[in-house]
Order: C-alpha cells, then sequence, then structure tokens
C-alpha cells in the first residue's frame, strides 16, 4: 500500500500536533504483529489505528480487536473492517478501562501500538496496574531509554528491545528512529516478596498523600499482606527514622526522582532490623 498517496487520495492531512506518522514497509508491519502471538481466544487493543494497515491483519489472527483511534478523518478505511473489530473513535486515556490505580484486567489480554511521542507517557501511567499478557509498541528510540531510568515506569516494567526501526521507515518522516519493545510487567511485589518495589508502587499509587504517611501505611501493609503480621504505626515511623530521609522529602508527595531512589535505604534497615 503507499500510504502517501492513499492518504492523497482521500484528501487527509496528518496533523504534526498529534505526532502522525505511519509505517510503510509492510515487512515490519507483518513481523510486528507476530510478535503479539496471538490466536482466535484473544481479544487485542491497538491503540492509534489509523488507516488500518495493522488492525486488518491483528483481525485475521485474534478472536477480537478492540481499536481507538481518536482521528475521525481515517473512518473511511476503518469502516471497512471485519467484523470482529471494534472501533471507538475517542481518546484512548478517557477509556474507563484504564481509570484507577490498582490492579486490574478488563477486555483485552493483549496490547500493540506505535505510539506518538506525546502519547508515550501518559498511556504508560495508565498501564502501570494493569494485568496484561503480551503488549508489543512501537516507540521513539529516545523514550525507550526514559523507561529505564524513570523512577516510576522503572517499578513497574521492563522494557525488552526487540528490534529498531529507521525514521526512513515511515511517513511523514520522524525526526528519531524508532524501537519495537515488549513492555513486560515486573512479577507482582506481594508474591515475590520485594519490599523495596512494594514501597515503590505504593508510593505511586498514593501520589497525593505525603511520603512519611504512604511509607508508613506501606510497610505496615506489606507485612500483612506477605506475613499475616501486624506492625505498628511506631514500628513504621522507627523504621522510616533510621533510614534517614530528610524532613523535607518526607513532607512532600512523591513527585520527585530522589524519594524512589531513598526507598534502597528503607528496605536496607528492614533487612538489618526486621520488624
Amino acid at each position: 500500500m503507499n500510504i502517501e498517496k492513499v492518504l492523497k487520495d482521500k484528501n487527509i492531512i496528518l496533523d504534526v500536533n498529534k505526532d502522525q506518522v505511519f509505517l510503510i514497509d509492510n515487512k515490519i508491519i507483518d513481523d510486528i504483529c507476530c510478535l503479539v502471538e496471538l490466536n482466535k481466544n484473544d481479544i487485542v487493543l491497538e491503540i492509534g489505528a489509523g488507516i488500518g494497515n495493522i488492525t486488518k491483519i491483528l483481525s485475521k489472527k485474534a478472536g477480537k480487536v478492540i481499536a481507538f483511534e481518536i482521528d475521525k478523518q481515517f473512518k473511511p478505511f476503518l469502516e471497512k473492517m471485519p467484523s470482529n473489530v471494534e472501533v471507538y473513535y475517542r481518546n484512548i486515556l478517557d477509556y474507563s478501562g484504564f481509570k484507577g490505580k490498582y490492579r486490574k484486567k478488563g477486555g483485552f489480554n493483549k496490547i500493540i501500538s506505535s505510539l506518538p511521542y506525546s502519547l508515550c507517557e501518559p498511556i504508560l501511567h495508565k498501564l502501570t496496574f494493569y494485568e496484561y499478557d503480551k503488549c508489543i509498541l512501537v516507540l521513539p528510540k529516545r523514550f525507550v531509554y526514559k523507561i529505564k531510568i524513570n523512577p516510576i515506569f522503572s517499578s513497574f516494567f521492563k522494557a525488552n528491545i526487540l528490534f529498531e526501526i529507521e525514521k526512513q521507515k515511515f511517513y511523514p518522516i520522524p525526526n528519531t528512529n524508532s524501537e519495537v519493545i515488549e513492555l513486560i510487567k515486573l512479577n507482582n511485589p506481594i508474591k515475590s516478596k520485594d519490599i523495596k518495589l512494594f514501597l515503590k508502587q505504593y508510593l505511586y499509587k498514593h501520589e497525593n498523600q505525603k511520603v512519611k504517611n504512604s511509607l508508613r501505611e506501606g510497610i505496615i501493609e506489606y507485612y500483612r499482606m506477605t506475613e499475616n503480621r501486624k506492625v505498628t504505626k511506631n514500628n513504621a515511623r522507627d523504621i522510616i527514622e533510621k533510614s534517614k530521609i530528610s524532613f523535607y522529602l518526607l513532607e512532600k508527595t512523591p513527585d520527585n526522582k530522589e524519594i524512589y531512589e531513598r526507598i534502597d535505604d528503607v528496605e536496607r534497615i528492614l533487612l538489618s532490623n526486621p520488624v
């Protein structure tokens, strides 16, 4: 498919502000779709269906495709999809299945998307507590590195880089190369008994609370859930005090990288002085 010609024939003007670019290499498109490992028992979510060149391939392999596309000018393409495709012309960030910071499953078990840079961060925030079987994303290369160093994202995901796509494989040509990744969820810290990971996720889940309160409650909750053991508020406060986290950080909400790094000190105290 000559995407440039198809778009011109339909008088579709791509919106630079929405980072609208399309893969033009059919081999790469096929390879990406194969990575999701779909079968007829799968319900796959596609974020940003565009003209449906990926959607159509997914429909042949999955039991059902739920596609979101915010730009209604692509409707002429998506209206012609097979009957197992549901298309929603709305912002995926408003989808009710993504609401709330708690572990949840929605109406799909696999995810695929070529995300514009402006959506990368908000989508990953939405996926932090989401349970899925497989998630394949095409992301701007500079954002993949951000997943590794971001204190929140690195507390929920591992980005397994599968291969790189040169920017010339897209139309229009973006500013940077992209990488295809599998976004792998880290193990549930309760099941793995990883208190450092649990506390980082707890801080994020309670980002409107002061750090001193969410850390205290998190310590208490961790031992209740992993050992069915009661830890008092005074015990938890003592651990936090011994970790020597500054008063300034404890009185703030967890809106900075430093507090996530200081959870290492809390873990060290807990390991050397079990409550």
